[in-house]
């Protein structure tokens, strides 16, 4: 469980949701959220050593090196989410089944991240990732494959910032839905997906 809460405590203080934090790993969108409130009872190797880069933790000896296997734990264990108008709050609980006992282990607030505070200033954001994806794929940037961790770090080297993955997401799922020569697809694989033009074509960057 000192795991499990490094892990989740990580997310909250990055200030990311379950959902940007799935992306980035390039993993189906409830894929988080599955693992905090225990429906999916084992993470491999390779998803904690992705889930170590996304989360910016400096060192893999912070998790568990051969994977988390709930099923073999004494304990079952309870994750409650409490959504408020401004925050949501997570309290885990760990559940003696035969004393029919619930102790609690942690509680940890965050901020909601459906709610947006700068309005104004996320479109300005989505403009520039949308501008700055459109030159890429120009240049063709698109024409192999890039993982969502690949591209969030390119916007935030080019805009010079630190980019919300939720507007990041927004804009390459516009470019998913488009059906001229920009438009890529998501290709999914056993370790997660990736991102590619849908036509690839030679590149047009200028030597």
């Amino acid at each position: 469980m000192q795991i499990y809460y490094r892990m989740l405590l990580q997310r909250i203080s990055r200030h990311l949701s379950p959902e940007e934090v799935s992306f980035l790993m390039g993993k189906s969108f409830d894929f988080i959220n599955k693992v905090e409130t225990f429906k999916r009872k084992r993470t491999f190797v390779h998803d904690l050593v992705v889930m170590q880069l996304v989360l910016e933790i400096k060192s893999m000896n912070e998790l568990m090196p051969y994977g988390i296997d709930l099923s073999s734990q004494k304990y079952t264990y309870e994750l409650h989410v409490t959504k408020l108008g401004d925050r949501v709050i997570y309290e885990l609980y760990k559940v003696d089944v035969e004393q029919d006992q619930k102790v609690i282990e942690f509680k940890l607030i965050d901020i909601r991240h459906d709610l947006d505070p700068y309005e104004i200033s996320t479109i300005e954001e989505v403009k520039k990732i949308s501008t700055l994806l459109d030159e890429n794929i120009d240049i063709g940037y698109f024409n192999v494959e890039k993982r969502p961790d690949e591209i969030h770090n390119l916007c935030c080297a080019k805009l010079e910032r630190y980019i919300h993955p939720k507007n990041l997401m927004k804009v390459l799922e516009d470019l998913l839905n488009r059906s001229d020569e920009r438009k890529i697809i998501r290709k999914v694989s056993k370790y997660g997906f990736c991102y590619i033009l849908a036509a690839p074509k030679d590149s047009t960057e200028k030597k």
